[in-house]
């Protein structure tokens, strides 16, 4: 088991006896009986039966949009209030249609009005914009076609497979781009298999399409991942079921893949399958509450709603769902608040200092989402992982930087080993985590692949540091930002890292690092604000007011630890460096 000294004399005596007292307390108590995730609630039903209709989030408000048996229709449902309005028509009615969302802007494209080969109904491209409840027409999509999916990646919309016409004895592979902001499309990489009635969802920047159906009406348990940075396509590990006109949705990085049917015989699944993309593995979840295929799905504060659709295949005309149901996943269960690797009495401090408080980062209790309140439901769950080295889902990349020779760090998090350069020495024993690696300032450095594009969430990078000096850099990305770095005058702890259009540039701390006592270092962004901690400290924080679902300018270029991003003289970081570690959450040091 790995020993850790504390960072600094951050918490109070008070905490410490508190904690204590209420420790003591618990173990005389008799358990808690705690709520499990993966739970079905029905809410109030849709205004009107719709099938084969789309949805999209804006504002944590869902809109349900086209469909049949009202192809114009357009309705807004408020989780907060379980109420549905009726907004403006969509100019185009339609079902099969795919939607997806930029800059708060909700944009229909395709879909169809009935038996046929040809309809402009295909092309069609509409944006609505819930702030003003307007509807604008845009260029239409150059290839027409329904039952498509449509997914967004920095800020731009992939209109992917489809059918082209009636009778369905053509599917497409064809992938277009669509650019809001110049109001364009451009031909991408076709997909692998041609089909339509598919559904898709983003991990990380890359589009993964999942089930469908072949011009055959043959089902498909087929996923295939899409990157456009690269313009490629890649096979990943299939569905257990396969199946057509089925939803999927994204929480935490997991894709739920909910219902959907078959064509001969036809009728619907209430199968919910939970794909990791992480491990390209498949876990079956609790099923929906009745048989569903050609609905729509929208995720607002992790809770998955799931509406619309009907028993069987439109092919059959049957009649549509009013029903709304609520899925809440069981979450990523977060108790190493701090994000050293460990659950002990520094984690338990930081629940007891927002005690009787509604923080939700510490209120894991019950189970999934806690009951509004830090108290002794919640330090009896933390209680259960105490003194144990924890699994952490968000864990994206741990260099430990323990071994004792060799020119690899090994990432125990995931497959993103690095290479040594330069000769720098290992520490087995001097860290402040077991090992360190000794850098010499001139020319030693770790490089890695990169690890996570920061423009996709949150995320928190942690070292702890020993030595270095005015100027010099401790994790920066190639031909990119300083990560975490000290500035060149007075050693004050630093980032580059900043969002597109962000006025205030650089985020700097009045906090030196470079004075030889180890020091645990992090930079942290939850989607608005930018954070620098020392020693579990703010030193410098700012907010990106205004801009819902901002994010920090996109990586990819892989990390160089202990070297600036040009690696020129006085940016190699002379000192100790050790437990280097990346988060896909934002971390609480």
């Amino acid at each position: 088991m790995k020993t850790q000294k504390t960072t600094n004399d951050r918490k109070q005596n008070f905490n410490w006896i508190l904690t204590g007292l209420i420790l003591s307390g618990l173990l005389g108590m008799s358990s808690v009986s705690l709520a499990q995730g993966d739970v079905w609630t029905e809410k109030a039903p849709m205004p009107t039966t719709r099938l084969a209709l789309a949805g999209s989030v804006v504002n944590r408000k869902i809109y349900a949009i086209g469909g049949r048996a009202d192809g114009a229709l357009v309705t807004e449902y408020d989780p907060a209030t379980d109420t549905w309005t009726t907004k403006t028509r969509m100019p185009t009615a339609r079902f099969g249609l795919a939607t997806s969302v930029v800059d708060g802007k909700i944009y229909a494209i395709g879909g169809s009005t009935g038996p046929g080969t040809t309809s402009a109904t295909r092309v069609a491209t509409e944006e609505y914009d819930p702030a003003t409840d307007i509807w604008t027409k845009k260029t239409a999509m150059p290839t027409g076609r329904w039952a498509l999916a449509a997914c967004v990646v920095d800020r731009k919309i992939y209109a992917i497979g489809g059918v082209p016409g009636n009778p369905w004895i053509t599917h497409l592979r064809t992938v277009e781009e669509y650019d809001p902001l110049t109001d364009t499309w451009t031909k991408k990489a076709d997909m692998p298999t041609a089909r339509g009635f598919l559904s898709a969802s983003v991990v990380d920047g890359k589009i993964y399409v999942i089930g469908g159906a072949l011009a055959s009406k043959t089902m498909l348990s087929t996923v295939e991942v899409y990157d456009p940075i690269t313009d490629t396509w890649t096979t990943k590990t299939p569905m257990s079921t396969a199946r057509n006109g089925l939803a999927t949705a994204e929480v935490d990085g997991i894709i739920y893949a909910f219902g959907g049917g078959t064509m001969i015989p036809s009728g619907g699944f209430s199968v919910v399958e939970a794909y990791d993309p992480a491990t390209d593995t498949w876990t079956t979840k609790t099923d929906m509450p009745a048989p569903t295929c050609w609905h729509s799905t929208g995720v607002v504060d992790g809770r998955i709603y799931a509406f619309g659709g009907s028993a069987t295949s439109p092919e059959l005309h049957p009649p549509g769902f009013r029903t709304v149901y609520e899925y809440e996943p069981t979450p990523l269960l977060v108790v190493d608040f701090n994000g050293d690797g460990i659950v002990d009495s520094a984690d338990i401090c930081m629940m007891v200092e927002h005690w009787h408080t509604d923080e939700p980062f510490y209120d894991i209790a019950p189970a999934p989402f806690g009951d509004g309140i830090v108290d002794v439901q919640d330090l009896i769950m933390l209680s259960e992982y105490l003194t144990k080295e924890v699994d952490d889902p968000t864990l994206a990349a741990h260099w430990a930087l323990d071994e004792a020779e060799g020119e690899i760090a090994y990432d125990s998090a995931g497959l993103n080993d690095a290479f040594v350069i330069g000769g720098a020495l290992w520490q087995p024993s001097g860290g402040q985590v077991d090992g360190a690696l000794e850098l010499d300032g001139v020319d030693d450095a770790i490089i890695a692949g990169s690890v996570l594009d920061p423009a996709y969430g949150p995320f928190s990078v942690l070292a702890w540091i020993s030595g270095g000096a005015a100027g010099q850099t401790v994790i920066s990305e190639p031909s990119g930002a300083d990560w975490l770095s000290t500035d060149p005058l007075e050693g004050y702890l630093m980032t580059e890292l900043t969002s597109p259009g962000r006025s205030g540039g650089p985020l700097m701390s009045q906090t030196v690092i470079d004075d030889g006592e180890w020091h645990r270092i992090s930079f942290v962004w939850d989607g608005s604000n930018r954070t620098l901690y020392v020693d579990g400290i703010v030193v410098a924080e700012d907010t990106q007011d205004g801009l819902e679902g901002s994010s920090i300018n996109r990586t990819v270029n892989g990390l160089y630890i202990g070297a600036g991003k040009a690696m020129v003289a006085g940016t190699f970081f002379s000192g100790l460096i050790d437990d280097v570690r990346i988060y896909n959450r934002a971390v609480r040091p």
